[in-house]
């Protein structure tokens, strides 16, 4: 519990500092939101700006583990952006706020492909980002429920007012 507490402290820290708004915990998965409850400028470069900075945390996170004995981590993660349903959801006997629809499934399917330190984003996802965000690679993947091969992005960095850069293995 040490070992995952610790990640997913570190984990809602960073998400809340980038403005995300966290949906839930899936085990040791954390299911994200940019724009909701409210809709803000630049939501999808405050989401692939908070991936670059969880992933670059996961040091911080890594180095702690590695001073109490414990393993290191590593995280894949995946963005897609699309229209959604957000708010509470279930019945009077439990609700949840959450956000379903086809885009969200179409994430945790792009998560899936990743590998750990890798943030693959989606088709829809690099139109809206642009040039900010550098490629380093990109993938047609076919994916459950999508006809036809989907493309995915794998990212390195985010410039303008962000200025992150993932560390990569051969990178001092």
């Amino acid at each position: 519990m040490e070992l995952l507490n610790r990640y997913l402290g570190k984990m809602v820290e960073v998400i809340t500092r980038n403005g995300g708004t966290i949906d839930e915990f899936i085990g040791d998965a954390i299911l994200v939101i940019f724009g909701a409850p409210l809709l803000k400028e630049n939501d999808v470069e405050h989401a692939v700006a908070c991936a670059i900075d969880m992933q670059l945390a996961m040091e911080e996170v890594n180095a702690a583990n590695r001073r109490d004995g414990l393993p290191e981590l590593f995280m894949g993660i995946g963005i897609n952006t699309g229209d959604v349903v957000v708010g509470n959801i279930g019945s009077s006997a439990r609700l949840k706020y959450s956000v379903v629809g086809a885009p969200v499934n179409l994430t945790a399917r792009i998560q899936s492909l990743t590998l750990g330190g890798q943030i693959l984003i989606s088709e829809t996802t690099r139109r809206e980002v642009g040039d900010l965000v550098e490629i380093v690679g990109q993938l047609r993947v076919k994916v459950k429920g999508i006809a036809g091969a989907v493309p995915i992005y794998d990212v390195a960095g985010i410039g303008g007012k962000y200025g992150l850069r993932l560390l990569r293995p051969n990178e001092n």
